[in-house]
């Protein structure tokens, strides 16, 4: 007789579900704090919208010179593909098994929500990294750029499709 967990992960795989097995480690030099925070972890992608459910792993850390290192292994079930991957994206595992099931087919809205995800990343990242290492005067001068970006776009898009795009090699 299958038990409450597998009758809702069988019908959550049936419905797009994905079962995954999520890696992670983390370095540091207090002890506690690692195993902490790899609980603190664990439990975060219970709260995570669009995950049925997920359970956690956590090892011992174990030191290395003054240095402590853990890891932790969470099978987590989400309702879809794009949730599995907007939770890699935003927790970085340092692996993934997916689990079940055999084969994933994605719709084109779910195909482009998982690259939406990856991009809005990357954007997120990439903006962090400007904030703390430009100068104020460096990021005026993005802004600028930015504002000039901004302005062009909106010329395109009130062109539409009356003035084609020219191609690399100059033809239309």
């Amino acid at each position: 007789m299958a038990t409450k967990i597998e009758v809702l992960t069988q019908a959550t795989i049936e419905k797009g579900g994905v079962l995954a097995m999520l890696y992670f480690d983390m370095h540091g030099s207090d002890k506690e704090k690692l195993e902490n925070l790899l609980v603190d972890l664990a439990n975060r992608l219970n709260g995570e919208k669009g995950v049925v459910y997920s359970v956690g792993e956590i090892d011992r850390a174990i030191q290395f010179g003054d240095k402590y290192s853990a890891a932790a292994k969470v099978t987590v079930l989400t309702s879809s593909f794009s949730v599995l991957s907007r939770i890699c994206d935003n927790f970085g595992p340092i692996g993934i098994e997916i689990l079940k099931p055999n084969e994933i087919h994605l719709s084109i809205p779910d195909a482009q929500q998982v690259l939406f995800d990856h991009v809005k990343m990357m954007s997120d990242l990439l903006r962090e990294m400007i904030e703390k290492t430009m100068t104020p005067e460096e990021r005026k001068k993005l802004g600028k750029l930015m504002e000039a970006r901004a302005e062009l776009g909106k010329d395109l898009l009130k062109k539409g499709d009356s003035a084609p795009i020219p191609k690399k090699d100059g033809k239309k």
